[in-house]
């Protein structure tokens, strides 16, 4: 296991450790380099508990004990190895990489900023969409439900031409569509456009239906969507998109994101 491994399997069992055991976990993952040089004793010290503590994290993780551990991790920071062989082959991989990257390349802060301001002052956010598309307008929905926005989503298409005829000025329309050309999202934004509120879409071409349609519209990136028809990697340029916006709604309104995540948490509890 190389250095980058552990510290991703550390990730992976954290939630299963003991609040003594995160102590260890949280040092190793800040000072992992410097392990090899320090005792069992010391290490112990260094992260605040016992010995046996740490024996315990380390049989958790696969290793006999401290020694082994530092024996493997002194070995990978010598020897690293290397992971460019297998990233070459891993398309799925490099096509996320990609399609992350000329995404960001499409969106420009000052409309993600447009469309955080414009949730925020909207009284409910309506999110239409089919397909992956769906799926992303649904993901959507529970990120923006936990930092406090009045979000609905509608599975049953009829429940979504309905919502639509529903809104009002003080609302806001998100249509998600990769081809920008779904005759039924459209006519969705279409009839909540009509219906006075302010209409959003994201989509991979720029000269769709859909955008003309649509007040603002951010653009998302994706692999050989004419080929393959839309998969979960081009899905994941639309929620990366609703991760830009949140970060900018966390800059615009935290005070009152950060009420409801505590009012989450307490319930939670």
């Amino acid at each position: 296991m190389n250095v980058s491994d552990f510290l991703v399997h550390i990730k992976s069992v954290y939630p299963s450790l003991t609040k003594r055991e995160k102590k260890v976990a949280a040092y190793i993952s800040e000072n992992y380099n410097k392990i090899v040089f320090t005792s069992l004793n010391e290490f112990a010290k260094e992260c605040g508990v016992g010995e046996a503590t740490v024996f315990r994290f380390f049989k958790k993780l696969g290793f006999t004990g401290y020694h082994a551990f530092k024996v493997d991790m002194a070995e990978q920071l010598r020897h690293p190895e290397r992971d460019d062989v297998q990233l070459e082959t891993d398309h799925t991989y490099q096509n996320i990489i990609q399609m992350l990257d000329d995404t960001k390349r499409l969106t420009s802060v000052e409309k993600l900023k447009q469309v955080a301001q414009t949730i925020v002052n909207s009284q409910s956010i309506y999110l239409f969409g089919i397909g992956f598309s769906g799926l992303a307008a649904q993901g959507a929905q529970i990120r923006f439900m936990r930092l406090g926005y009045k979000t609905f989503v509608f599975s049953d298409p009829h429940a979504q031409l309905v919502s639509s005829h529903l809104m009002t000025a003080d609302d806001m329309a998100i249509a998600f569509s990769i081809t920008g050309d779904t005759i039924q999202t459209i006519d969705w934004l279409h009839t909540a456009k009509q219906s006075g509120a302010t209409t959003l879409a994201i989509t991979n071409h720029a000269r769709s239906d859909i955008t003309k349609i649509a007040d603002m519209n951010i653009y998302t990136a994706g692999k050989e969507v004419a080929q393959e028809g839309s998969t979960l990697v081009t899905e994941m340029s639309q929620l990366y998109v609703i991760e830009q916006i949140c970060h900018y709604l966390y800059e615009m309104d935290y005070e009152r994101i950060n009420k409801v995540k505590q009012k989450i948490a307490e319930s939670i509890d």
